[in-house]
């Protein structure tokens, strides 16, 4: 699919304007709204004054400055693609040279609460289920350890420097966070049975769009979005239930619940692949390999120190 793309850079809500208008030139008069500005994007929101229907909003993605550094931006463009077109997300209008254009998804982001509602939750993990299922995969290797190599050689030798100067009392220099990242590395290598797959590498509650009328789940910000080990994505979501503001394990859900929610993804992975029954000792497995990822990360913080909780959420 080729998407059109205008050689221009847009930073505020007027210029992203009158590209929209240039797009929707039925649109006599337009409404703006912004729904974030923060750190590693920008997004604004236009629709036509005379619009009834939500889903024709057309939203516009900024990026941040100096964001490319960590993020792909192109393998997030085209992973938005590839998610529209199993029906994960919504269509790509239009790309700039530093953001683009798509379409609107009508529904809440999910909430402490809601991640956890019986009704809901189902419906969550059908639809990892159907993205780790559906979505081809154009890395052979899990990203896991080489996106975390990447965003180390950025970090500069001397941890007190610059907005690192907290971390100093904490991690006693840039080899330590090597030497850890290496021994975690070795300890998932050493698992050649975890599955691999699309993973969206950033399952946070903000990034789900819950449909109450359709009873479906749509995903959004797809900028980590690649190969990766299954588990791990699983993983990430379940750390979620803690809460993102205001952070309390207590909420992290138990054996009896993960096993739940295991088995109806594992059902829908199966209906899937055409794959029959799903078995206790298949669920046993997968809880396993989720808390693995769990395990090792808590392992990762224990070892350096009390992070604060901006540091120590693991996001690829």
């Amino acid at each position: 699919m080729e998407i059109p793309y205008k050689d221009i850079s847009i930073n505020d809500i007027d210029s992203g304007k009158e590209l929209v208008a240039t797009l929707r030139p039925t649109w006599s008069t337009i409404k703006c709204k912004v729904f974030d500005s923060g750190i590693t994007n920008k997004l604004f929101g236009y629709i036509g004054e005379s619009c009834t229907d939500k889903n024709e909003m057309i939203l516009l993605r900024i990026y941040g400055n100096n964001t490319s550094f960590i993020i792909d931006r192109k393998r997030e463009l085209e992973t938005h693609v590839k998610l529209n077109k199993s029906g994960f997300a919504s269509p790509v209008y239009c790309r700039v040279n530093n953001g683009y254009l798509y379409g609107y998804v009508d529904g809440n982001t999910l909430t402490a609460d809601s991640v956890r509602d019986p009704d809901i939750a189902p419906i969550i993990a059908r639809a990892i289920a159907q993205m780790h299922c559906s979505i081809p995969i154009t890395e052979s290797e899990p990203i896991f350890y080489s996106t975390l190599c990447s965003w180390l050689k950025l970090l500069p030798d001397d941890l007190a420097s610059g907005k690192l100067v907290a971390l100093k009392s904490i991690i006693k220099d840039k080899g330590t966070l090597i030497d850890e990242l290496e021994a975690l590395n070795s300890k998932i290598a050493s698992k050649s049975d975890l599955q691999i797959g699309f993973c969206h590498n950033d399952l946070l509650l903000e990034n789900f769009i819950h449909n109450a009328d359709k009873q479906s789940i749509s995903f959004i910000d797809y900028e980590y979005g690649n190969t990766n080990y299954l588990a791990f994505d699983l993983g990430n979501h379940f750390d979620e239930y803690a809460g993102v503001e205001t952070v309390d394990f207590n909420r992290y859900p138990d054996e009896s619940y993960q096993k739940w929610w295991l088995r109806i993804y594992l059902e829908e992975v199966h209906k899937q692949k055409d794959l029959g029954t799903v078995s206790d000792d298949q669920v046993d497995n997968l809880f396993k390999e989720v808390n693995f990822f769990f395990i090792m990360w808590a392992s990762l913080v224990g070892n350096l120190g009390n992070l604060p909780n901006s540091c120590v959420r693991c996001r690829l």
